[in-house]
């Protein structure tokens, strides 16, 4: 008797189980986070965040310094390759980040600074749509002139690799569409930085949604644009459905691992 009830007993906790809604976690599909309304008028104008949602892939070519270079992201699982064709191949597959084929490919300081760092930059405003960013309205305010929304966002405790980091969004009021950024962040010895760079963006649709067609780097002295640092125009940008087979950013045989 006693084992008749466990067993119906174990049976309704297993249909109960099957019926409760479930929350993917953020490798598999992005996490519905609820944005405050002033800036989701800034997702909207950039194309919204379920068209984001939408897509599984980004792809895109950068060029600085006269090399250019290939990026890969699931922007589910936020997994990446970054490619110099000839130089290196490094490759984040969710825990550990990889460059191949040795670390003297890539000669940069720390392949892990790399992780998502480009990304980031041209996956605003959504990816400040993502769970445990605390954005604040910081009213209006006049740059040269010139009247700008300003939204900050900042991160929770433990919120990815450089949870220090802060990004402050300077965006037309007219338009909803960001006009530039400002940014502090957390370099290697894990501290808060106090000093900030600037980005003005110029944009172009892909596949409904607005990405940099270039941005450009900026001093951020006295609360204004300074001396202009560099350059960095994209091409080759697309937005897929299509979602990535995640063997591609398996560490290969031989790969250095950070």
């Amino acid at each position: 008797m006693k084992f008749q009830i466990l067993l119906i007993l174990s049976l309704l906790i297993t249909l109960n189980a099957c019926n409760e809604p479930t929350t993917q976690t953020a490798t598999t599909t992005t996490k519905k986070v609820e944005v405050p309304e002033f800036f989701k008028t800034v997702l909207d104008a950039h194309g919204g965040l379920a068209r984001w949602n939408e897509m599984n892939t980004l792809k895109f070519s950068g060029t600085r310094r006269g090399a250019t270079t290939d990026y890969t992201i699931d922007l589910k699982s936020r997994k990446e390759i970054i490619e110099l064709k000839g130089k290196y191949k490094l490759g984040n597959d969710g825990d550990k980040v990889w460059v191949s084929p040795v670390r003297d490919s890539f000669p940069g300081r720390s392949p892990r600074f790399m992780k998502n760092l480009v990304f980031y930059f041209v996956g605003l405003p959504f990816v400040l749509a993502d769970e445990g960013v605390d954005l604040s309205d910081q009213g209006i305010q006049k740059i040269d002139d010139k009247e700008y929304q300003v939204i900050k966002a900042a991160f929770g405790e433990g919120v990815g690799d450089a949870p220090e980091d802060v990004y402050v969004l300077y965006v037309n009021p007219k338009t909803s569409i960001i006009d530039f950024i400002t940014y502090s962040v957390t370099y290697f010895d894990q501290k808060k930085s106090t000093k900030y760079n600037a980005l003005k963006y110029n944009w172009k649709n892909v596949n409904g949604l607005l990405f940099p067609e270039s941005y450009v780097g900026y001093k951020w002295e006295d609360g204004k644009l300074g001396e202009q640092r560099y350059e960095s125009p994209f091409a080759n940008s697309s937005f897929s459905k299509e979602k990535i087979e995640d063997s591609m950013f398996a560490i290969p045989e031989g790969a250095h691992v950070e």
